[in-house]
């Protein structure tokens, strides 16, 4: 054991380590301790706790990123968008990415960090999804014989079985729409399609459903769906909620317009969010 000796000139055997409030320092071939305040054996501040949950939890999902050939591409995409959006010479200077992984990283980490405590792990489903689960959007015309089967089998459990709702599911609004579905092993895990109002620019959801819930599948399909909805030069998007679903859809930045009505004998209102 090496004496160390303190600023006061007093004298400490031992060894130095981290659960002491001790750190030592070499300065032209000498060691010299200093007692902090503050020791190591604290209990973290809640910043660094903040800190050490969003790394952990940005690394998980930009492994499951980079794992994921369909995921990586989307990555691959909005990184190309977000260079090409970006003025680097402009304050405030953001970088340009040429890897996924350090866009990835950086877009997923910036996102946990602006959502409460209690929401970050929902904040991070809409940004990717587990292992087997695909993403798809497509119009009527694209969508194979089983792909259909299995949005109107998923229609009927919900509306029909589920909800009781009596009324003719085949509206010819899905010929118009663009159908975006959740799947796994084929089946529908999520559903919703979106079509054009009466209004220019105005964008209409319908038949939102899930089959898996609390898992953060109708929050990434909402999300693609506004992603999808801005890419066709949409400013608005409208959609009738059932009474119960309103918090849902307040969450992602919708709000209501005028007073709650009947729908298929289910209270509902409008609800809207400007792109």
């Amino acid at each position: 054991m090496a004496k160390v000796t303190n600023l006061d000139g007093s004298g400490r055997r031992g060894k130095m380590n981290k659960k002491s409030n001790v750190v030592h320092r070499i300065r032209n071939g000498k060691e010299h301790a200093y007692t902090i305040n503050a020791g190591y054996i604290d209990d973290p501040s809640a910043a660094q706790k903040l800190q050490r949950s969003v790394f952990g939890k940005t690394n998980a999902i930009v492994n499951r990123i980079m794992a994921d050939p369909e995921q990586y591409r989307d990555w691959e995409a909005k990184m190309e968008e977000y260079n090409r959006s970006i003025k680097p010479y402009e304050p405030p200077f953001p970088q340009r990415f040429t890897t996924v992984r350090s866009y990835a990283y950086y877009a997923i980490s910036e996102e946990l960090k602006r959502k409460p405590a209690a929401k970050r792990r929902r904040a991070a489903l809409p940004l990717t999804l587990p292992r087997g689960v695909r993403f798809q959007a497509k119009n009527f015309a694209d969508l194979t014989t089983a792909e259909l089967y299995e949005i109107l089998k998923a229609r009927f459990a919900v509306f029909v079985s589920e909800q009781h709702i009596h009324y003719l599911d085949e509206d010819n609004i899905d010929y118009i729409a663009t159908h975006f579905t959740l799947r796994q092993k084929g089946q529908v895990l999520a559903y919703a399609r979106l079509f054009g109002d009466a209004e220019k620019n105005v964008l209409r959801i319908g038949r939102m459903l899930t089959i898996e819930r609390k898992k953060g599948f109708g929050r990434y399909l909402m999300v693609r769906m506004m992603d999808f909805a801005r890419t066709q030069g949409a400013h608005t998007i409208r959609l009738h909620a059932q009474i119960q679903t309103v918090p849902f859809y307040q969450n992602l930045g919708f709000h209501t317009t005028g007073e709650p009505f009947i729908e298929a004998e289910i209270p509902h209102v409008n609800m809207e969010i400007a792109l």
